[in-house]
């Protein structure tokens, strides 16, 4: 296996036409790792990426009271050499309409080969280097470990971000993840920040005595990314508990998201119903609350 090893280099900026070329950086302080037990988990999918590196999957470990995040990015062939470099935009306010607007609002940008890296951001008008003290990354062609603080990254709590590769030459190619818009992370949840979700009932009207009640999550929303899609993500999982009144009602179907109502007694009480979604390491839970008609 091929080893990533970084190699000190006098610092140096690159023109836009230079960003994916040869990386110039400095060796930077020792690794601080995060515990593994929650993190973000984004994939994407293999097979894509021409003659480029092919990444297929992203970890991110965040640790709110220090700072710390770490960038796990898996693959094939990742920054196996100076034409087939790798690269983490990090847009530190998600919004990509702010930073550098020719690349969805980044704010700060990684370029990995095997010879070093470089690390800039965006002054309001062009790319200059970065402060790198608490940057340090390391791996191999098939994972690339960059940690660095958010201290770094303009003090954020959540950010959006996209992994990509690029080939010069004969073995071209391309891959970026996600193939739309961006990832976002929130130190706050350990994975994306969900800010609602999208829910439909059946009956459409609510809850009915003596009828099956059924909820269905249909999207999440997350903050902008950038993405061209108007579909909205879905959960990967999800799961409901529901009291009707003082008592627990035993979901079924998908998630245990359908109920029985009981036919007696029931209307015109209150059905509280907590939905958790999770997404990409994430989790929310929703309550809900209904009339029975």
């Amino acid at each position: 296996m091929n080893m990533f090893q970084v190699r000190v280099r006098r610092p140096r900026m690159p023109s836009a036409l230079e960003r994916a070329g040869p990386i110039a950086a400095a060796l930077a302080v020792a690794l601080v790792l995060v515990p593994a037990a929650s993190s973000g988990t984004y994939a994407d999918p293999a097979g894509d990426s021409g003659g480029a590196g092919d990444v297929t999957g992203v970890t991110v470990m965040g640790d709110k009271v220090n700072g710390q995040v770490v960038f796990r990015i898996s693959g094939t062939n990742l920054a196996s050499g100076e034409t087939n470099p790798l690269f983490l935009a990090i847009d530190s306010d998600s919004n990509p309409l702010t930073g550098d607007l020719t690349d969805h609002g980044t704010d700060y940008w990684f370029g990995v080969d095997l010879g070093g890296y470089w690390f800039g951001r965006w002054d309001g008008s062009r790319w200059v280097s970065a402060p790198y003290s608490t940057v340090r990354i390391t791996g191999n062609t098939s994972q690339i470990m960059i940690s660095v603080n958010r201290s770094e990254l303009g003090n954020t709590s959540a950010f959006n971000f996209v992994a990509s590769t690029l080939a010069f030459g004969s073995a071209s190619g391309y891959d970026a993840a996600p193939n739309d818009g961006a990832f976002n992370y929130s130190y706050e949840y350990n994975g994306p920040d969900i800010v609602s979700v999208d829910v439909r009932t059946a009956p459409s009207g609510g809850p009915k005595a003596g009828k099956k009640f059924v909820v269905t999550p249909t999207g999440l929303k997350l903050p902008p990314d950038g993405r061209t899609s108007s579909a909205a993500p879905t959960p990967e999982s999800y799961s409901c508990t529901a009291k009707l009144g003082a008592r627990t009602l035993v979901g079924r179907a998908t998630g245990g998201c359908a109920f029985s109502i009981p036919k007696k007694k029931a209307r015109g009480k209150r059905l509280t119903v907590v939905l958790t979604v999770n997404y990409q390491g994430a989790t929310k839970s929703v309550p809900m609350t209904f009339k029975v008609a």
